[in-house]
């Protein structure tokens, strides 16, 4: 069966395309940031032109990646939404969790809530935290609340009731009454975007939810309408954060779990690509037009958090930002990509970023009206990136315009424009090297020991400058690297996260309640699942649960042990793994009584294969020379250009070298030994 993957970007939009014959075709469009749609349905249609008699179109499964849910937020461009909770707690937006990102500092800022406190209300009601109803809900407050949301315009609500993530009765009752009054109004309930404890936590989760359904969901119909104009009829699977593909129904209805789908379809490419060339643990680095993107992924897979922080008020400052409990995979993202700007600061200093031309209007060299040198404008004066295969040629950018901006800035400066262009482009790899060893020290990792698989537009041209300041050994940079997150979508399995909080103390252990509860959860993944058209009998199920010692505040994520296994033994394994886990973490282990808090599942289908093996014939795949700048030179040296795809298998070549791709280019630099492998990956070893 043909797929095709897309994957918007801030700067482009990238695609995939697997026909009925096992062939990959790749893609790439700038995108259109005022309407994300225009650039996918025009990369659709012309792989579909293009590519017809390979394919049937009435089995052609879409997949999707997007930056519309996290761009809402970010640029706080979502709808006007409103806030239902509790009455009393109107204000919990605002007094968040008393936690401090910062202890000393007096004058203590974080991003002002989604929803202002005049669209802030509360429903008479209360449920106390054993089920008992203390205050049985008053419906007329609850209609009152609807016209007064009507009377704003307020097209989406999230509704945020006490003890609702195990006691949901109140909010299933307050949205029938508020889709009675408005049958059109969104109603996001935290019972079934995030049923877990934690009040704010929840809560800030289901606004994000509710502030950007409307959007994602016009996104998603909007597609699914003009695809079926093209003959397409099956549903649009969705990437979430975590690795999984969800149909286009659930992507529309909780758009939270896909604030960070591109960048996880990249993380699950680089899973792959760094199993086939043989490596058991790997750091990707994906670098865009607009961010920087890097994950640790160990064994094989990445890792998933279960919390996740969005639109820091403090770059890189956990707790600045807003808390979402959403299984994500865990990475560290800066704002650093090719079309990130490049400043003279206050100090009189160079600055990259994170102010970002995007894809429009883009770099100077791009000519559609950018006149602020950027990363890409660097690259192109330092002869990283050629003018003539930029996108394979059919992108044409101009190096004068590039040079015209890096002068004035240069000039600002006091420095040549070659010191100018070369400050930026290293300044951008200090920035990511230090992102990457702090993300790897977080988790207990020398990145020394790592291999990095780089992709993205721009992540193979700065890969060799980022893994000599770190320390790495080897590089891989993937056949089709610029549009590496596409092909990760083909890859990932058809997957939902779904959980439950149910605290539990391993002394009262209750055997047939967690069946229950699990069983529960099975029964909803199995049907999102299975609504992708995964047959029912080849779903896998993965329970985690959520656990920690009583009276502690956090908890970590253990394997749960085999059910089938006697009540003791099953005790006796949980907490075993608890242990070791916990001692891996904190290097000690406590005397006190353990409980469980929330419990997870993991519903997937199989995952399936798109690399093929290189077929290369021994071929001269020089393509010609070009002026390169190489620090370690000392200045710009004629360098060979290669053709990535016409490599010979295995052939090592030393450098300095670039290597092309149609989407992406890789700098070898003059300690590095370059050679493709079997699978088409393109190896650099850095002697």
């Amino acid at each position: 069966m043909a797929k095709l993957a897309f994957d918007t970007g801030g700067t482009f939009t990238d695609f995939a395309l697997l026909d009925d014959n096992g062939d990959l075709h790749l893609h790439k469009v700038l995108s259109t940031p005022k309407n994300p749609a225009e650039a996918v349905v025009q990369g659709v249609s012309e792989l579909l032109e293009e590519f017809s008699g390979s394919i049937a179109i009435e089995k052609l499964q879409v997949l999707g990646a997007t930056t519309v849910v996290t761009n809402a937020v970010l640029e706080r461009k979502g709808v006007e939404t409103g806030f239902v909770t509790t009455e009393g707690f109107q204000d919990m937006l605002r007094i968040r969790n008393e936690g401090r990102y910062d202890l000393y500092d007096l004058n203590i800022k974080y991003p002002d809530p989604l929803v202002t406190r005049a669209n802030s209300f509360g429903a008479a009601e209360r449920i106390a935290a054993d089920g008992s109803v203390m205050t049985e809900l008053n419906e007329e407050t609850v209609r009152e609340i609807a016209g007064r949301l009507k009377e704003k315009g307020i097209r989406s609500v999230a509704v945020c009731l006490l003890h609702a993530y195990k006691y949901p009765q109140h909010e299933q009752c307050v949205a029938a009454l508020l889709r009675e009054e408005d049958p059109d109004i969104f109603v996001s309930l935290s019972s079934e975007v995030c049923p877990e404890v934690r009040e704010f936590d929840r809560a800030s989760t289901t606004v994000v939810n509710a502030y950007t359904r409307p959007q994602m969901a016009g996104h998603v119909a909007h597609l699914q309408r003009e695809f079926a104009k093209k003959g397409i009829d099956r549903q649009v699977l969705w990437m979430t954060s975590s690795g999984g593909l969800v149909p286009s129904r659930r992507a529309a209805e909780l758009p939270v779990r896909l604030i960070e789908s591109g960048p996880a379809a990249g993380a699950v490419a680089a899973a792959e690509f760094g199993r086939i060339a043989g490596e058991g643990s790997v750091l990707s680095f994906d670098m865009g037009g607009t961010t920087a993107k890097l994950c640790l992924i160990p064994n094989g897979e990445p890792t998933v958090g279960t919390d996740l922080e969005v639109a820091h008020y403090q770059r890189f400052r956990k707790g600045s930002g807003f808390p979402l409990k959403i299984q994500s995979i865990q990475m560290i993202e800066i704002g650093a990509g090719g079309g990130s700007i490049a400043a003279k600061n206050p100090l009189g200093l160079l600055d990259v970023g994170p102010r970002s031309a995007g894809a429009l209007p883009g770099p100077a060299a791009y000519q559609r009206g950018g006149t602020e040198p950027t990363v890409t404008d660097a690259d192109i004066l330092l002869g990283y990136m050629g003018t003539e295969s930029f996108v394979g040629g059919s992108f044409k950018v101009s190096r004068d315009a590039a040079l015209e901006a890096m002068t004035k800035l240069a000039q600002s400066l006091d420095v040549s424009v070659d010191r100018c262009a070369w400050g930026i482009h290293d300044l951008v790899n200090e920035s990511m090297s230090k992102a990457a060893a702090m993300h790897a020290t977080d988790l207990g990792v020398d990145p020394r020991s790592l291999p990095m698989v780089a992709f993205g537009g721009a992540g193979p041209v700065h890969a060799y400058g980022i893994a000599r300041k770190l320390g790495i050994k080897r590089i891989i940079c993937p056949t089709g690297a610029g549009v590496t997150s596409a092909i990760g979508l083909l890859i990932a399995p058809v997957a939902v996260d779904l959980s439950a909080s149910h605290p539990m103390a391993v002394d009262a252990w209750d055997m047939d309640a967690m069946n229950r509860l699990l069983a529960d959860l099975a029964a909803q993944g199995a049907e999102v699942v299975a609504a992708a058209g995964v047959a029912k009998d080849t779903i896998t199920n993965r329970y985690t649960v959520d656990m920690r010692y009583v009276g502690q505040g956090h908890e970590i994520t253990v394997a749960l042990p085999d059910r089938s296994l006697p009540k003791e033994d099953f005790l006796k394994q949980l907490l075993e793994n608890f242990s070791k886990l916990y001692r891996e973490l904190f290097g000690r282990t406590v005397a006190a009584s353990v409980e469980v808090i929330t419990w997870r599942l993991r519903a997937s289908g199989e995952k399936d294969q798109v690399t093929r093996p290189h077929e290369a014939e021994v071929a001269d795949a020089r393509k010609g020379s070009r002026q390169v700048y190489f620090q370690e030179i000392g200045s710009f040296t004629e360098t060979p250009v290669y053709d990535h795809y016409k490599l010979p298998v295995l052939q090592r070549i030393k450098g300095p070298a670039i290597v092309e791709q149609r989407e992406s280019t890789a700098v070898v630099g003059p300690s590095g030994i370059f050679h493709a492998d079997a699978s088409g990956n393109l190896v650099i070893n850095i002697q």
